[in-house]
């Protein structure tokens, strides 16, 4: 029979792009990760690792196991989790992935009701990039974690994760403050076209880039990228400053002392969808079922009339 930690261990390496990175995020030597990718090698008597170059890829039949693993490992964790939730209880620690800018600000009352609720559960919070949310809570480093999606450029689905909506807000462009303080509501929306000439700050590899880029070339033109970033309180600072403009959420606050002007865009408008992420086999757990729950009843309320 496989040994499962020696398939977490091949998971880690297609994940990570080498044997060195996965000892290293798992806190192993690269010479221990590489004696039991070769046991497993042995036992399955298949090669899974393509050596040929300095970064270890998969074989085929890498991936195929990979592929194999995501449903194992999420049996066991359906297994584990249905015999915490049979006791009753909600204890121990979960592992909360958040984007430090905004992610606070949405998760905290659910979270605090949570504990208050529940003095044995305790709750922990890890700062994780935005773009990184999926992809900790996949490979097990948090136990769930907020993340972001534009129905525009969808990310490609990954496997055995479980996505809760949390809410969706508004994209608008951000814009030095020069003019009226603040947004009009008898001002016409701006036509994106109108900043073809502006210099822009984004990071084109973020989920957010790749909308501005998207948006910007249907509006006939390619943005002039000026400032790479993806902190969204660096870019609300560049813009400030009048070094760029760049497409917000409505969610992000406004860094302070650096004012900007938030414009609504003509046309069909830009969303942001903000869900909460855990693996599918963790969904019965006590604890992240007890923040689900919360979050639902806490998202009812917030869209009930007073």
């Amino acid at each position: 029979m496989l040994d499962v930690r020696k398939l977490v261990l091949l998971r880690e390496v297609q994940a990570r792009g080498s044997i060195a990175a996965a000892a290293e995020s798992l806190n192993y030597t690269r010479s221990a990760v590489s004696q039991q990718l070769s046991a497993l090698e042995a036992e399955t008597g298949t090669e899974l690792l393509d050596r040929r170059s300095n970064r270890a890829g998969l074989t085929s039949a890498g991936r195929l196991l990979v592929d194999h693993t995501e449903h194992i490992l999420a049996g066991l964790e359906t297994a584990e989790s249905d015999l915490l939730a049979a006791t009753g209880r909600v204890r121990g620690e979960l592992r909360v992935g958040v984007p430090f800018h905004e992610g606070p600000a949405l998760l905290i009352p659910a979270l605090t009701r949570v504990r208050d609720l529940h003095p044995a559960l305790r709750i922990t919070l890890q700062g994780l990039p935005v773009g990184g949310c999926r992809e900790a809570v996949r490979l097990g480093q948090v136990d769930l974690a907020l993340a972001m999606g534009y129905d525009e450029v969808p990310e490609p689905p990954m496997p055995g994760l479980y996505e809760e909506p949390v809410a969706a807000d508004r994209v608008r462009l951000a814009v030095g403050p020069g003019g009226a303080a603040d947004e009009s509501a008898s001002r016409p929306p701006d036509r994106l076209a109108a900043y073809a000439d502006r210099a822009w700050a984004l990071d084109p590899d973020s989920g957010l880039g790749r909308l501005t880029v998207h948006a910007c070339a249907s509006a006939g033109f390619v943005p002039d990228i000026v400032a790479r970033t993806s902190d969204l309180q660096a870019t609300l600072g560049l813009v400030s400053l009048g070094w760029g403009v760049s497409l917000v959420p409505d969610l992000v606050p406004d860094r302070p002392g650096y004012p900007v002007r938030r414009i609504i865009l003509d046309g069909p408008g830009l969303m942001r969808r903000v869900s909460l992420v855990v693996r599918g086999g963790a969904v019965s757990n006590p604890a992240v079922s007890a923040v689900l729950g919360e979050v639902r009843r806490q998202s009812d309320a917030s869209l009930r009339l007073p």
